[in-house]
C-alpha cells in the first residue's frame, strides 16, 4: 500500500477527469476575455489570438494539479499563455504579424506594443529608443533571456507589475524578482547597445550605454539585500 493511499479517508474515491475539467472550467470560462485581450496584444490576429488562448487553455488544464487553490487563478492562466505564445515563437522560428491596412499583407510585429497598455508613462525615452529597432531585433533580444529572467522583464517592465505582485504570482522571493531583473536589462542592454552601433546611433559604444542607461526601461537598480542572488 501506498502512503498515499494510506493517509486518505475512508470511502475517499479520487477525482474523475470530468470532474477535475468541470472545476477547471469554473474558473477558466470567466478568465477568457483576459485572455483574448491578452492573446490578441501578443499576436494583433483573431485566428492566432483563438489558436492561442486554445493551446494556453488545453496546457494550463494538463497543469491545473500545480495551480494552488488561493492563489490568483486569472494570472496564473494569463502567465501560461504568454509562456506558451514565447515557446510557440521559439519553437516556429517565425515572427508574429500583423494585417497591414493599406495591402492586407503582414508586416512583423513588434512586442513592445503591447506596452502602450500598460505603465503609465512609459511610452517615454525608453519606448522612443526602442521604437528605433527593427521588432526582429527585439524580439532576438528577448529570446536570447532565459525564461525565467524574460518572464520577470515582461511582468515588471511592460506590463507594470510590481515586485510584490510578481514575486506571489511566481511563487519566488521579491529578492529573486530583482536579481533577475536587473540581470535581463543588463543583457537586453548590450545587445541593444551593439544593435545601436551598427545602426550608427551613437558615436560609439558609450554613447550608446548612456542612451539607454536613461531609460527607465533598463535602468539598473539595486537588488535588494536579502542575500538572494538566484536567477
Amino acid at each position: 500500500m501506498t502512503q498515499t493511499e494510506q493517509t486518505q479517508p475512508q470511502g475517499y474515491e479520487p477525482e474523475t477527469t470530468a470532474q477535475k475539467r468541470a472545476r477547471f472550467e469554473a474558473l477558466a470560462m470567466p478568465a477568457l476575455d483576459v485572455l483574448y485581450r491578452q492573446a490578441m496584444k501578443l499576436t494583433n490576429n483573431a485566428e492566432d489570438a483563438q489558436d492561442l488562448v486554445q493551446d494556453a487553455y488545453e496546457r494550463a488544464f494538463k497543469a491545473f494539479d500545480s495551480f494552488r487553490p488561493g492563489s490568483n487563478f486569472e494570472a496564473w492562466m494569463t502567465t501560461i499563455e504568454r509562456n506558451t505564445y514565447f515557446n510557440q515563437y521559439a519553437k516556429a522560428k517565425r515572427r508574429p504579424k500583423r494585417a497591414n491596412e493599406s495591402n492586407g499583407e503582414y508586416d512583423d510585429w513588434d512586442i513592445y506594443s503591447a506596452s502602450d497598455h500598460s505603465s503609465e508613462g512609459l511610452k517615454s525615452a525608453e519606448q522612443e529608443y526602442l521604437d528605433g529597432f527593427a521588432p526582429a531585433e527585439i524580439m532576438h533580444a528577448l529570446e536570447a533571456l532565459s525564461p525565467e529572467r524574460r518572464q520577470v522583464f515582461i511582468d515588471t517592465a511592460i506590463d507594470g507589475k510590481s515586485y510584490k505582485q510578481v514575486a506571489d504570482e511566481q511563487g519566488i522571493k521579491i529578492g529573486t524578482v530583482m536579481s533577475r531583473l536587473n540581470r535581463a536589462r543588463a543583457q537586453l542592454r548590450e545587445q541593444l547597445v551593439e544593435y545601436a552601433r551598427q545602426r550608427g546611433y551613437g558615436e560609439n559604444k558609450d554613447d550608446n550605454h548612456r542612451s539607454i542607461e536613461r531609460s527607465s526601461l533598463f535602468a539598473n537598480r539595486e537588488v535588494a539585500k536579502t542575500g538572494d542572488n538566484s536567477d
